[in-house]
């Protein structure tokens, strides 16, 4: 290098530092020939990757490398895509993150390569990278469902075709199976969800591979973890099907109970307890109380013996069943103590959803009786405030409805004994059951009514076709009490 040229050099490196004081610089290289030899230069697949479209790079790629299956996943795959990103349906496109995306890729086309050169022997390693796939993508559920919708159902299609061959590659089958039906619990498909989950139980049984892959010998089994999952969703869907299809509800509780007991029953005392609880339940619904309380009978011993925190609700449930079931027995004494252990047990450990139905279904009871009318009432009263809280606009409503009926069965006897002594006997109970249902304030028009009533002899049956006048508000202060000519003996 000629001085003139070394000077330039040091000329412009100075330069450079003069105007960019505050930033550390490594030593700039200006020699081409350097620079050039530092450059990586991209291979053909690199550069169509770049260059784009990249599904369209791939799907050439993998046809050059030897797949015929997986192109045509990629290019269904890519219609979607762009159908969806078009639409505005998604913002986040899969084909942007080519990390994420090429790291399926190469999974993918390694399952399939691995089945092409080595038939069944490949099935092992072609499934258990089908699994690792399903896994990489599954963080990513929210911001790419649609590619992990058709990630799954192709690969639980290959699953399907290979039945019966799948010795060699079970246990990655049956991983993929769980997986998959973990998804569909997810998106709220159980009934599908509780058919993949038996299909991974048939495949798990006898086998001792640990719960997930890595875990140390003695772990929890994979076996172990399908069953008590597919336990619970029975319990789910017996609750979702029970008021509908109450036997089918009653099966389901009885398949979750053999479950646990295969995986054994001491181990998981807590689900085995609940499968008993919920047939109890389910048997209730259908009036059987005969079985149900067989059923409690049956888990009474454990239950009780049971002292752990986690075992708290199924104590609850316990109680809130047996009481349920001494009351249909006419052992009203027995129900009452059941209910209040369950109740006593609900707010020492703030379960208010439960002490809100035991206290309605304490309110009953004491409805029953006249002198513990108000102690009912407190008990509606407060069952709708729990259920203000939770927002629980239905059962709210039905609290509101007891204490309404509790109500009126309090003034019934005065009301009928004051119809039976009328001598207008059927325009009276018009006016009882438009006070009933609170459809408009007659009180206050009671001797228009009697007029009205005078002059035309089916005046009641014609009126109560109207339409109500609307929320009037209705002052009782200034009612004419001379209105009100009853008899003697009406009251």
């Amino acid at each position: 290098m000629s001085i003139q040229r070394q000077n330039e050099v040091v000329r412009i490196k100075r330069q450079v530092k003069r105007n960019l004081p505050h930033r550390n610089f490594r030593e700039i290289n200006f020699d081409r020939k350097s620079i050039r030899e530092g450059i990586t230069s991209l291979t053909y697949d690199e550069a169509r990757r770049i260059k784009g479209p990249v599904f369209e790079a791939l799907e050439d790629e993998l046809r050059r490398a030897g797949c015929t299956m997986l192109p045509d996943f990629l290019h269904c795959l890519a219609t979607k895509e762009q159908a969806l990103f078009e639409s505005l349906n998604i913002r986040e496109r899969l084909s942007d993150d080519s990390e994420l995306l090429y790291g399926m890729v190469h999974r993918l086309r390694d399952a399939e390569l691995a089945v092409c050169l080595n038939k069944h022997r490949g099935l092992k390693q072609c499934f258990a990278l089908f699994f690792e796939t399903m896994q990489l993508l599954e963080p990513y559920r929210q911001k790419y469902a649609y590619a992990l919708v058709a990630l799954n159902e192709h690969i639980i299609s290959l699953c399907h075709k290979i039945e019966g061959q799948e010795r060699e590659a079970a246990e990655s089958i049956s991983r993929i199976y769980y997986s998959y039906a973990s998804y569909l619990v997810n998106t709220g498909q159980r009934t599908q969800a509780i058919n993949y989950l038996q299909i991974a139980m048939d495949l798990v049984r006898g086998h001792v591979w640990t719960a997930e892959i890595g875990m140390p010998a003695g772990s929890l089994t994979l076996h172990e973890l399908v069953a008590q999952n597919l336990a619970r969703q029975l319990l789910i869907q017996g609750k979702a099907i029970v008021r509908q299809h109450p036997e089918d509800a009653v099966a389901m509780a009885r398949r979750a109970t053999v479950l646990i007991a295969e995986i054994g029953r001491e181990k998981n005392m807590e689900i085995f307890c609940d499968t008993f609880l919920e047939r109890a339940y389910f048997l209730m619904e259908i009036g059987n109380y005969n079985s149900a309380q067989q059923c409690l009978d049956q888990i009474r011993t454990q239950i009780l013996a049971c002292t752990e925190y986690r075992f708290v609700k199924l104590n609850i449930k316990y109680y809130l069943f047996q009481g349920q079931c001494s009351e249909i027995f006419d052992h009203v004494d027995k129900a009452i103590s059941c209910y209040k252990r369950a109740l006593r047990l609900s707010r020492l450990y703030t379960h208010r959803d439960l002490e809100a139905e035991i206290l309605l279904h304490l309110g009953k009871i004491f409805a029953k009786d006249t002198q513990m009318t108000s102690i009912a009432k407190k008990c509606y009263e407060h069952a709708k405030r729990i259920y203000v809280d939770f927002n629980d606009q239905h059962r709210r409503k039905m609290a509101n409805y007891l204490q309404a009926k509790l109500m009126a069965d309090e003034i019934t006897p005065l009301y009928m004994a004051m119809l039976k002594s009328s001598t207008t006997r059927y325009c009276a109970f018009f006016n009882l059951r438009q006070w009933k249902n609170r459809c408009r304030p007659f009180w206050k028009r009671l001797g228009d009514e009697i007029i009205k009533q005078e002059s035309d002899s089916i005046y009641c049956l014609l009126d109560e076709e109207k339409e109500d006048p609307g929320h009037e508000v209705a002052l009782y202060d200034d009612v004419d009490l001379k209105t009100f000519k009853l008899a003697e003996g009406d009251i």
